[in-house]
């Protein structure tokens, strides 16, 4: 079998050779263009001159023929005398012609036919014409005029005019732009090429820095310059970067965290099984060794289903159920699901019965569960939490306030982030992984609504959440 034959590849072509190629063909479009028109005006205005100077010499020769008296009948014409002219050629064919009524030329005697019998038979009829025609290999620009004028017509003068100058000249014209187009477009080409080089100079630079931002170089960003288009494009660029920068560092971070998380229960069910597998141990360690590899895996089970949903928020598949659901129905049984109702009686305000929100009730209840457990975790047993809910400008207002122990300012804007613990020290059965809150903004989020928090150290916390609201039964 034959080697496969490989074709090469042809390199692309720059932006600024296809610039440069754009430009040049689009001048010489217009230069062709503007050649053309130039030509024609140059044309138009010669014939306006020459048709003036042909219509003044028509006048003069019928004022002078008009100065004779009408011949009597059967004797021959008279012939008008013209003054001479200087710019007349000396070809011999542009001499004036007089002819009678009938097409028969008077004047020259030696000239056979009129110049234009159409324009003359025109003429004859008190109509002024003027004509282009060609003559013995030459063009002429021919006026043909009756006289004697304001009379009744005697006959018709025809007066030529060569074009062979004029034609001349208009093509040396188009033979001098035509010489003068490609040095136009090499001018184009070198201007295009050093005005291209400029206006592209951004995009060079920021190219050269785009090649070196890498995953370990996110925090770099484009060149800003200018108030332009490409200012604009690295703008959005460096925002764009802004954003994977920021999301790399929290999926580093979340990924970091949960690695930790895992570290512990693993820890503890390595140690037992260890402890288990090493002689011969009692049942009573047995049995303590068997509860603490149970609740490591629940604590592991725990954390892989909080990190399940939150993949789930973030590919935007929560809310998988859009139901009408009684607001003051969540709260209540998000009470009965908490870990300890016992620990601490939860207070609960409904002010609007009828207040319904349409979502998910699984992942609401979850909502309320997260955030009455958090309350109960870190209010003392002499205090006390208070569930409300009520209608806020079209929105179901859910508050949840403790007097526990509050949270200092400045942990505040970093409530919902993922394994971030206002008290890093606290253990995990204290504390849990730090995925609570992140939980309850995710659904939050999903179901349209929004979070908010106010606490203090010594004052307790409140938490309002707001959902969009339907009225219902």
């Amino acid at each position: 079998m034959s080697p496969r034959l490989r074709l090469p590849v042809l390199p692309r072509h720059s932006i600024r050779t296809r610039l440069m190629v754009w430009n040049m063909l689009t001048l010489a479009v217009l230069l062709v263009a503007l050649g053309i028109v130039a030509l024609h005006l140059v044309r138009t205005i010669m014939l306006a001159s020459i048709d003036r100077e042909l219509t003044k010499r028509a006048m003069r020769f019928a004022e002078q023929a008009d100065l004779r008296e009408p011949p009597p009948p059967g004797s021959p014409r008279p012939q008008a005398k013209e003054k001479p002219d200087p710019s007349r050629s000396d070809s011999g064919f542009d001499r004036p012609q007089i002819i009678d009524l009938h097409g028969r030329v008077l004047s020259p005697p030696d000239a056979g036919a009129p110049w234009d019998a159409r324009a003359s038979e025109a003429a004859a009829h008190g109509d002024e014409t003027l004509s282009t025609i060609t003559a013995a290999g030459y063009p002429f620009r021919v006026i043909s005029r009756s006289f004697p004028p304001g009379r009744p017509p005697q006959g018709v003068v025809q007066i030529p005019y060569p074009l062979a100058e004029m034609n001349r000249a208009l093509t040396g014209l188009g033979r001098a732009l035509l010489l003068l187009l490609p040095f136009a477009l090499l001018g184009a080409a070198a201007g295009g090429y050093l005005l291209t080089a400029r206006a592209l100079g951004p995009v060079r630079r920021m190219a050269q820095v785009a090649g070196r931002i890498g995953a370990q170089r996110l925090s770099e960003r484009l060149p800003v310059a200018g108030k332009d288009e490409f200012w604009h494009l690295a703008g959005v660029i460096n925002s764009m970067l802004d954003r994977l920068e920021d999301a790399v560092r929290r999926e580093r971070r979340f990924t970091a965290d949960a690695s930790h998380e895992l570290r512990t229960p693993l820890a503890i069910i390595k140690a037992n099984t260890s402890l288990c597998l090493s002689g011969s141990p009692s049942p009573a360690h047995l049995l303590r060794s068997i509860k603490a590899i149970d609740g490591a895996a629940d604590s592991m089970a725990h954390l892989a289903q909080d990190l399940l949903l939150l993949a789930r928020s973030d590919a935007g598949q929560l809310v998988r159920q859009q139901v009408e659901l009684p607001a003051g129905d969540l709260v209540r049984e998000a009470v009965k699901r908490t870990s300890r109702p016992e620990r601490l009686r939860v207070q609960i305000d409904v002010a609007d019965p009828s207040l319904c929100v349409v979502g998910d009730e699984d992942e609401l209840v979850r909502v309320f569960t997260n955030l009455l457990e958090n309350a109960q975790r870190h209010t003392p047993a002499d205090g006390s939490i208070c569930a409300g809910v009520e209608r806020r400008e079209g929105m179901a207002r859910f508050t949840i306030a403790d007097t526990g122990v509050g949270i200092a300012a400045e942990h505040l804007p970093h409530l919902g982030e993922r394994f971030y613990r206002v008290d890093a020290a606290r253990s995990h059965a204290d504390g849990g992984a730090g995925l609570g809150l992140a939980i309850v903004k995710s659904i939050v989020t999903a179901h349209g609504g929004r979070i908010s928090f106010e606490s203090s150290p010594g004052a307790g916390t409140k938490v309002c959440v707001l959902l969009p609201a339907r009225p219902g039964a």
